[in-house]
Order: structure tokens, then C-alpha cells, then sequence
């Protein structure tokens, strides 16, 4: 009878270590399994952040926001706060939409205002081009734009068609200025000067003087520009005029 209890004791021992072994071994993989998904609070760009931009900028105006992600999908150096350090840097390229942001896109001002100087003997002169219009996003200061211009309007007459001509074939950007909202056109509004709706960004140019007395009027006229990125070897011929004519072969 003794030996029955003892070992129906010793039986009850083992099961009740066992028990534990279980719920200690399920205790450390649920911490384990929460020690992977643990979140972690960083910036993400909810909207393009222009190259020179600061980061108080992008914060202010929302162009990243603070969300939180799992930390496994963290990188090292994202950035998750903006100090009084970082608020004054300037995003050293344009970030995109949707970017996990790293502490490192940000830097010295010094760096970016020096491309942003006016060439000896250029003036500069800023217009308001639409992202496509722009070439978004690869526009950036030091880049070599093309600059077309149409007038005219739609299904005139010979003297009245619209043409396309290039108005400047070779202008540095020094400046590529924030994004703001531009209203849709009123139905009123003139058809042979066409403004398409949607986002406009501030593009400062250096020209000659002559030049930008050319740009001016072409912007004072209500001329639609149009922007193109040059390319290495890319040759432009400045008199080269479309026509709806030349477009249609006639």
C-alpha cells in the first residue's frame, strides 16, 4: 500500500513538472514572439520632400509624420525623432512617398545653398511649372533644362494654330522651390491658354539677360512651359517650330 502511494505521489510530481516545463516554455516563446513585433515610432515621407528642404519644414507641413512599424522592418539610422540638430539640416536629395526615413538623407545647409548661387553675369528667374511639366522628380538644382513654350489655340486657324517652339535650349535650374495646390481652370477661362490642375512646384532658373526678358514675356503672355531634362550629349536645335500642320504631315 505504501509503495502504491509513493508512486502514485511520484507519478503526480513528474506530471506537475511537466505542467510547468510547458507553461514556462510557452511564456518564453510568447515573449519571444512579442519581442519581434514590439513597434517602434519613426518618420515616414507621406508626401515628396524637395531636395534642401528642412526637416522642421517637412515636419511642419507634414511631408513625414511619425507611424509606428514593426522593429524587425526598422533600419539602422532611421530617423525617429527630429532634434534641434536635425530640425536645421536639409534633405540632401528629394525623398519620396512612402520612404521609411533615414537620419542620413539629412544634411548641412552650407552644402545645398552653395549649388542654389547665381552664375556671374545670369539672372535668376523663378516660374511655376506642374510636376510633369518639371520632369518630378528628377529635377534638382545643377540640372540642364530644355524650356518649350505653346501658343495659339486649339483647332484655329492656320494663323491662329497652336505651335510649339523651344524658348530656351539650354537653362540651369539653381533652385527647385515646395509643392503648393493649384485650382482646377475655370470653364471660362481662355482655351488658347491652358493651365492644367493639380500640384505646381517653383523652379528658379539662371538665364542671360536677354534671356529672361524672353522668359518673362512668354510667362506674361500666358504661355503653357514645358520642361525637359537634358541629358548627356543631348544636341537641341533652338529653331526647330511644331505646328498642328507639321504634326498631321500637311
Amino acid at each position: 500500500m505504501g509503495r502504491r502511494i509513493i508512486a502514485i505521489v511520484a507519478a503526480l510530481v513528474v506530471a506537475l513538472l511537466g505542467v510547468v516545463g510547458v507553461v514556462v516554455y510557452a511564456q518564453a516563446a510568447d515573449g519571444r514572439a512579442v519581442e519581434g513585433q514590439a513597434a517602434q515610432t519613426v518618420f515616414i515621407a507621406k508626401a515628396e520632400v524637395p531636395m534642401g528642404t528642412t526637416a522642421a519644414a517637412a515636419v511642419n507641413q507634414q511631408l513625414m509624420v511619425q507611424e509606428k512599424v514593426v522593429a524587425k522592418g526598422v533600419p539602422q539610422g532611421a530617423l525617429k525623432t527630429v532634434t534641434p540638430d536635425i530640425a536645421k539640416l536639409v534633405a540632401t536629395s528629394s525623398i519620396h512617398p512612402g520612404e521609411m526615413i533615414l537620419a542620413s538623407r539629412f544634411g548641412a545647409l552650407p552644402s545645398i545653398a552653395k549649388t542654389q548661387a547665381i552664375p556671374a553675369g545670369k539672372i535668376a528667374i523663378t516660374v511655376t511649372l506642374t510636376d510633369p511639366q518639371r520632369i518630378a522628380p528628377f529635377l534638382t538644382p545643377q540640372s540642364h533644362i530644355v524650356l518649350f513654350d505653346t501658343l495659339g489655340k486649339s483647332g484655329g486657324t492656320a494663323a491662329t494654330a497652336q505651335v510649339t517652339r523651344i524658348l530656351l535650349a539650354d537653362v540651369e535650374v539653381i533652385g527647385v522651390g515646395d509643392q503648393t495646390a493649384q485650382p482646377a481652370p475655370s470653364p471660362s477661362a481662355d482655351a488658347g491658354s491652358p493651365k492644367p490642375a493639380g500640384n505646381v512646384a517653383l523652379v528658379t532658373v539662371a538665364v542671360s539677360p536677354a534671356d529672361a526678358q524672353l522668359l518673362v514675356h512668354a510667362v506674361q503672355t500666358g504661355n503653357l512651359l514645358y520642361g525637359g531634362l537634358l541629358g548627356t550629349d543631348a544636341k537641341v536645335d533652338p529653331k526647330s517650330v511644331v505646328t498642328d500642320a507639321t504634326i498631321l504631315g500637311q
